[in-house]
C-alpha cells in the first residue's frame, strides 16, 4: 500500500474529516481514507443507476432496436 502526507491541511478540513471520524465511529486516518476513495471514483452515469435499479425490481425491460441515425440537433433560431 501507498502512503500519503499532506500538508498544510487547514483546521477547518481537519474539523470536518474528525467529524465524519466521529459519525462513522473510526479513526480519523481511516475517515480520511474513505473520504479520498470516495471522492476519487468515477461518478456513475444516471442512466446506469436507473438500469440498476429496475432491474433489481425484476421489471420487464423489452429489447429495442436502436437505428444507426445520428440525431439532429435542435434548431433554436
Amino acid at each position: 500500500m501507498a502512503n500519503l502526507t499532506v500538508r498544510n491541511l487547514s483546521d477547518d478540513v481537519h474539523s470536518r474529516v474528525r467529524f465524519v471520524a466521529a459519525e462513522r465511529g473510526i479513526s480519523t486516518e481511516e475517515a480520511a481514507r474513505q473520504l479520498l476513495d470516495e471522492a476519487s471514483r468515477p461518478a456513475e452515469k444516471v442512466g446506469d443507476v436507473i438500469v440498476e435499479y429496475v432491474q433489481g425490481l425484476n421489471a420487464f425491460l423489452p429489447d429495442i432496436e436502436r437505428s444507426g441515425d445520428k440525431a439532429e440537433p435542435a434548431d433554436f433560431g
